[in-house]
């Protein structure tokens, strides 16, 4: 498939994880990608694909990267805001350096995206936004307070998106993932007093049986990007093992 031919996107928090995947995925069918780097040390991994280092809190860096991409490529017609981080406290361990930490960048960083997004896509006539929420928005965990509050409000900030810019042919719309198998939820694991015991447990959440796999969540997120899901906005689609049926 080459839904992605003639496309430009941006995907966010690309240096592994569900960003790399969802950047190598939208590549393959045929997208232009720049990859959004925390940093240089990141490059290597996306290989030959182009990519920026944008700190996703500054708006500045934001609009640093939207010129490379509209200087360089004319245009952006999708944005995946994938980056994220995912502290675990409860609301007496948070402190308010943690909380306004996980609100920067999963909040204002999305937020931001967004902004600076609309107006170059009104530019080619339409794109679709996809936000990265989280199973934890929709159902609860234990010990992610900072981190389930800016899910939650990455999702309902998607529908209003979704309904101030459906009439400029702008979808909005978020996945929700449960636990993936990434380098941040393996340190997680790693700083468990049982790793075995804490993998059993997560993986006792999921009635699939078992953690997913980045390119499970990328193959959601390109489906939302793509033409395929033109008549879908607004929406928040779990991609979760069966976890929120229970």
């Amino acid at each position: 498939m080459k839904r992605f031919k003639g496309k430009v996107a941006l995907v966010t928090g690309a240096g592994g994880g569900i960003g790399l995947a969802t950047a190598k995925r939208i590549a393959e069918e045929g997208g232009t990608v720049v990859a959004g780097l925390l940093d240089e040390s990141q490059r290597a991994a996306i290989g030959t694909l182009d990519g920026v280092v944008l700190d996703v809190r500054s708006e500045q860096a934001w609009d640093a990267a939207m010129d490379y991409v509209a200087g360089k490529y004319g245009g952006l017609d999708v944005l995946v805001n994938n980056a994220g981080i995912s502290p675990q406290a409860t609301a007496e361990e948070t402190s308010w350096e943690m909380w306004d930490d996980v609100m920067a960048v999963n909040l204002k960083g999305t937020f931001i995206g967004c902004k600076k997004a609309i107006p170059l896509m009104r530019k080619r006539g339409g794109g679709a936004i996809v936000n990265l929420a989280s199973i934890n928005a929709i159902r609860g965990n234990t010990r992610l307070v900072a981190y389930a509050a800016t899910k939650g409000a990455v999702l309902a900030m998607t529908m209003s998106l979704a309904l101030d810019h459906v009439s400029e042919n702008i979808r909005v719309n978020c996945v929700c993932p449960a636990t993936i198998e990434t380098d941040m939820v393996r340190q997680m694991l790693s700083e468990a007093a049982d790793l075995e015991a804490a993998t059993r447990g997560i993986t006792a959440k999921h009635p699939i049986g078992r953690m997913a796999q980045p390119e499970e969540v990328a193959s959601t997120i390109a489906f939302l990007a793509s033409g395929d899901a033109s008549f879908m906005t607004g929406l928040a689609i779990p991609v979760d093992g069966g976890r929120s049926i229970r």
